[in-house]
C-alpha cells in the first residue's frame, strides 16, 4: 500500500519526534548525571550543580539534534542553528531552574530528586521551538 504525501509527511514527523526524544533523553541523562554528581560528590549547591549539568548536556543535545534529529546537512547554517538552539535551551533552562527552585522551596524533596523532576518539565516546548525555529530550513518562513 502506497502512502499519500500527507501520510509520508506524518511518518517523517513522527520519526523526527522519536529521534528528538532519544537525543533528549540522552541529554537529560547526561544533565542529571553531571548535576547529581556535582551535588553529591563535589558538594556543589543544587542550583550550581544544575547549571553544570545543563552546560554539558547542551553539547550532547545540540550535536545530536543537529546531526540526527533534524539532519542538518547545511554547514553554513550551523552557527546560526547553534545560537538559536542555545537561546531556546537557555530559555528552557530558566524554566527548568524555576521549577527546581519551586520544588526546593515548597516541597521536602531531596535536591537530587528535584533536579531530576525539573529536567523533564521543558522538553515538549523545546521540541516545538527547535523544529519550528532553531533547526528550521531557511526556506521555512518561520525560521526567519
Amino acid at each position: 500500500m502506497k502512502l499519500s504525501s500527507k501520510q509520508q509527511r506524518l511518518v517523517r514527523e513522527f520519526a523526527t519526534i522519536a529521534r528528538f526524544g532519544i537525543v533528549g533523553v540522552s541529554a537529560a541523562v547526561v544533565h542529571a548525571s553531571v548535576a547529581v554528581g556535582l551535588l553529591e560528590l563535589a558538594h556543589v549547591p543544587p542550583m550550581l550543580s544544575n547549571i553544570g549539568g545543563f552546560l554539558v548536556a547542551f553539547i550532547v543535545s545540540f550535536t545530536g539534534h543537529h546531526v540526527w534529529s533534524f539532519r542538518s546537512a547545511d554547514d553554513v547554517q550551523t552557527g546560526q542553528r547553534m545560537r538559536r538552539f542555545f537561546v531556546l535551551a537557555a530559555a528552557g533552562f530558566v524554566l527548568n531552574n524555576g521549577a527546581l527552585a519551586a520544588l526546593l522551596k515548597f516541597t521536602q524533596l531531596p535536591g537530587a530528586v528535584g533536579i531530576i523532576i525539573a529536567i523533564f518539565v521543558v522538553p515538549p516546548l523545546t521540541f516545538l521551538g527547535a523544529r519550528l525555529w532553531a533547526f528550521a530550513e531557511p526556506s521555512n518562513p518561520a525560521s526567519r
